[in-house]
């Protein structure tokens, strides 16, 4: 049984953690919002994968988060007495904690591998129809939704440690090694191709750009809880505390708060739809034709 910390020390943090989930929310649904506003400039095939991670973030926030909470904060917390009455419950709620963070990291992988053929194979790219992206939709799902149910049926066979070994750590180091790998190849062809064989998609390499920046930044998140576990799990010498324990949940949430923000920097087309939407600024790409030959008239 693990100690329970004062509720000084305790109440920042799920202030801190409520915020997050908040935040997560919102600014995936202004993103979800943004992508579907903005159809001509943003949703492309190249694009579906994007629009799908962001739903998958926000589910991250409304429902890995709170559940995050919860069990945080029942184990190591005196703020509630809270305890399920089923190991089954038990279980399942646990599955859901980390089902949406897994799905969010296959569809950084689903990302990456789609990046990656479209700087091998530009020409082919272009025409992979909108059923190979559901295909890639479904498989996204099912990788995470079989590993926790594998998880839920080895607790009655092995000890936590092996399943978190194998589950969970083998998990993320083959995640890390497949995007790693992608990305390095990805590199490699830019920097060895033709400068006007790539100026050519100059968009494909943007978006390729944002991509990298978004699966670096959700993997130095993820790699942090990674190394955490490892500790925890290998380590007598680990130090533990309420401070260790919510700061590496914080991160892990971080993962799913951060690509809204890399798509405002990053993508014209996404900053132009949030001015719309926040400041309620006319779309000047759908005014602009209708007042084009009006004003080629006052020009005569």
């Amino acid at each position: 049984m693990q100690p329970l910390y004062s509720a000084s020390k305790c109440i920042p943090w799920l202030v801190v953690l409520i915020i997050e989930c908040l935040a997560i929310v919102i600014l995936n649904i202004i993103t979800i919002v943004v992508f579907v506003k903005k159809k001509r400039q943003l949703q492309r095939r190249s694009t579906y994968l994007i629009i799908h991670l962001a739903i998958v973030d926000l589910l991250v926030g409304a429902v890995s988060g709170p559940l995050q909470i919860e069990i945080g904060m029942s184990q190591l917390c005196p703020l509630w007495n809270y305890r399920r009455k089923t190991v089954w419950s038990h279980r399942l709620s646990f599955a859901f904690v980390h089902l949406f963070s897994f799905t969010s990291l296959t569809n950084l992988i689903a990302i990456s591998l789609e990046r990656l053929h479209a700087t091998f194979c530009p020409f082919r790219h272009r025409f992979v129809r909108k059923w190979v992206y559901r295909a890639i939709i479904i498989v996204i799902w099912l990788i995470p939704i079989v590993r926790e149910a594998a998880q839920i049926f080895f607790l009655e066979i092995f000890d936590v440690v092996v399943i978190d070994t194998y589950l969970y750590f083998l998990f993320y180091a083959v995640s890390l090694f497949v995007i790693c790998v992608s990305y390095i190849l990805i590199i490699i062809k830019v920097r060895c191709s033709h400068p006007q064989f790539y100026s050519r998609s100059k968009r494909e390499r943007k978006l390729t750009g944002t991509a990298l920046i978004v699966t670096l930044v959700s993997l130095l998140c993820l790699l942090s809880v990674m190394m955490y576990g490892v500790c925890l799990h290998f380590s007598s010498t680990c130090l533990r505390n309420v401070h260790m324990d919510m700061g590496v949940v914080v991160l892990f949430l971080a993962n799913s708060l951060v690509n809204p923000i890399i798509y405002a920097v990053r993508m014209p087309g996404f900053r132009e739809g949030l001015f719309q939407i926040v400041y309620r600024v006319p779309d000047l790409s759908r005014i602009a034709p209708a007042n084009l030959p009006l004003r080629n008239l006052r020009r005569a």
